[in-house]
């Protein structure tokens, strides 16, 4: 590297994000603390520890592994992980393409998680029957980009 020219300031090494300066340490520090793992651990409040796999093609709500039961009175009653009978009310219905031409109404509700020990209040999920797949919660992509929008999928959770 060149010696700046006498009377010149040297380069700087502060970034600028967002009207903040942010050195190098901070920002690397900063990208690790942030970046989501392929599949990562979360603590839905009143469901427990949860492993959640991040769906960066999923444009609509997060989705948690729910039977529904019924609903009533805007309020939903699923059966969840470990067996749990949650009911909560729900704010809306979402119309999910499912593949084949097939679609399928959801209820939304929200739920407080914990991710890396951030707390996150009121995130929406949709309730679906995930009991056939892997991993019984998606992380959308809406959620991702409100969360800086990182995704590292050789992170171990």
């Amino acid at each position: 590297m060149a010696a700046p020219r006498q009377n010149q300031e040297p380069p700087s090494t502060k970034l600028v994000s967002y009207g903040n300066h942010m050195n190098f340490n901070d920002l690397y520090n900063y990208i690790l603390e942030n970046t989501l793992g392929l599949v990562e651990n979360i603590d839905i409040e009143g469901i427990g520890i949860v492993k959640a796999k991040t769906d960066t093609g999923n444009s609509a709500h997060n989705v948690l592994h729910g039977i529904i039961q019924g609903k009533d009175s805007g309020k939903v009653t699923f059966q969840t992980i470990d067996n749990k009978v949650v009911t909560l009310p729900y704010e809306d219905e979402i119309k999910i393409h499912i593949g084949s031409g097939n679609k399928e109404d959801r209820p939304v509700v929200r739920f407080n998680v914990s991710i890396n020990g951030e707390k996150y209040s009121n995130v929406p999920f949709s309730i679906a029957d995930r009991s056939e797949n892997e991993y019984k919660a998606l992380l959308g992509e809406e959620f991702i980009k409100s969360n800086g929008g990182l995704v590292d999928v050789t992170k171990e959770d």
